[in-house]
């Protein structure tokens, strides 16, 4: 039997080469709703819910990547769609991408390097001093897999760890039930929680002012989680 796949996003060579051999492969310009059995995805463009509509015989959705927020999740459950994602693959990435980008907010990377490439450093000597990050109070919003690989990776600049999630864990951290609360209390603070509704927009301009004009905020969740 010759199962239809529906490709949304791009995928690589390597990932085509192995989907070949299982199904024949569809682009959204071109392919027949009935005919199609799976559909492989991101976590960005996931399965809009007119498209879902139309696969009546949908059985399962892939998404190559930890977030699901796209793919209307209660709708595949009602239907007996499988949705499948990449938990874990990424943690470790993600938490280094969120440390890089403290540190080159503390460090002011960008400023400085524009300001030896413009040659005002030969110019006009040594740019301004940089903030340090040793010791800050870090805090982090969804202490998940990814949060917590964050708080590992902040230890040698012995950071102060605090978290606020939607229940408290069993973890050696400070828990905030209030997000504004934990924004005024800390130095800098760090996104990585689920998108969707339930946190659309949950550091809105009441946390920002807590976080104050000096604190630093690093979003390596969804855009959506920042007003």
């Amino acid at each position: 039997m010759t199962h239809h796949l529906l490709q949304i996003g791009g995928i690589t060579p390597d990932m085509r080469e192995r989907l070949e051999a299982a199904f024949t492969i569809h682009q959204l310009d071109d392919f027949d709703p009935t005919a199609i059995t799976h559909v492989i995805t991101n976590g960005h463009d996931g399965v809009n819910p007119e498209l879902m509509t139309s696969l009546s015989n949908l059985k399962v959705i892939s998404g190559y990547g930890v977030g699901y927020d796209a793919i209307d999740v209660t709708e595949a459950v009602r239907r007996n769609i499988l949705v499948a994602h990449t938990p874990n693959v990424l943690n470790q990435e993600v938490a280094t991408t969120a440390l890089l980008l403290l540190l080159a907010c503390y460090r002011e990377l960008l400023r400085d390097d524009a300001y030896v490439r413009s040659g005002e450093w030969q110019a006009k000597g040594n740019a301004p001093l940089t903030r340090s990050m040793d010791k800050q109070t870090v805090g982090i919003l969804g202490l998940g897999r990814i949060g917590q690989a964050i708080a590992d990776k902040l230890a040698p600049w012995d950071a102060t760890v605090v978290y606020h999630s939607r229940r408290k864990k069993e973890v050696p951290y400070r828990y905030f039930d209030n997000l504004t609360e934990m924004a005024r209390a800390c130095d800098a603070l760090i996104c990585i929680t689920p998108g969707g509704p339930s946190t659309h927009k949950i550091v809105n301009a009441e946390v920002l002012e807590a976080l104050g004009p000096n604190g630093t905020l690093i979003n390596v969740s969804r855009g959506s989680v920042v007003d």
